[in-house]
């Protein structure tokens, strides 16, 4: 019996998951100035210089997930952008890709998932985009997908990552001691968490 209920619960996690996923990621999110669209190759193109630039990414991946050139870009984004449980989406500005966000880990039976954003074109960055691209996430998570809580991690060197988020509304719920390795050693995330409630406060005010 056990085992049906947990046959069950698999099987209503998919047919939620490809129900609400696949109906909106064939569609782009549009904000005032950017336009969220599903990650295409030319998208990767575009933002292929950053990931080149192990000095910007240390305070986005470990070091084992660093790609080294495009074809190792490809294949890291082809595995994270699965069109499911995680999808990845180009962040567009004037018809150009300035960054990406992501909705990783969804979890549609416990109403879970994890976001990321990074601007990788340095000409708009603290420019409000990100902001932008996550306020549009957080409006798709919560609203099209019906999650009730999204997560985040931060490195605690990323002053602009923490302060983006916390001003959405994000609360930081602990500290990942040493959970990334690092070429200079092991580093810490800082653990932050967003309930669907008090992101409808934040919006409230913005109103």
């Amino acid at each position: 019996m056990a085992r049906k209920d947990c046959q069950d619960t698999e099987d209503s996690n998919k047919r939620i998951r490809h129900r609400d996923v696949t109906r909106i990621n064939d569609l782009p999110l549009r904000g005032q100035r950017v336009l969220l669209t599903p990650l295409k190759r030319e998208d990767m193109v575009a933002i292929a210089p950053f990931f080149a630039d192990t000095s910007a990414l240390y305070y986005y991946l470990p070091d084992k997930l660093m790609p080294r050139n495009d074809e190792q870009l490809r294949v890291l984004m082809e595995d994270w952008n699965d069109g499911e449980q995680n999808l990845v989406f180009a962040c567009q500005y004037k018809g150009r890709t300035i960054g990406i966000v992501s909705l990783s880990d969804i979890d549609f039976i416990s109403g879970n998932g994890e976001l990321g954003v990074m601007i990788s074109d340095v000409e708009v960055r603290g420019k409000g985009f990100a902001t932008e691209a996550v306020m549009l996430m957080l409006d798709y998570a919560f609203g099209e997908l019906r999650l009730h809580r999204i997560t985040v991690r931060v490195a605690p060197e990323n002053e602009a990552s923490l302060h983006l988020f916390r001003k959405v509304g994000f609360v930081q719920e602990g500290r990942m001691r040493e959970v990334m390795r690092r070429r200079d050693g092991y580093g810490d995330l800082l653990l932050f968490g967003l309930l669907e409630d008090e992101y409808r406060i934040v919006r409230e005010e913005q109103r």
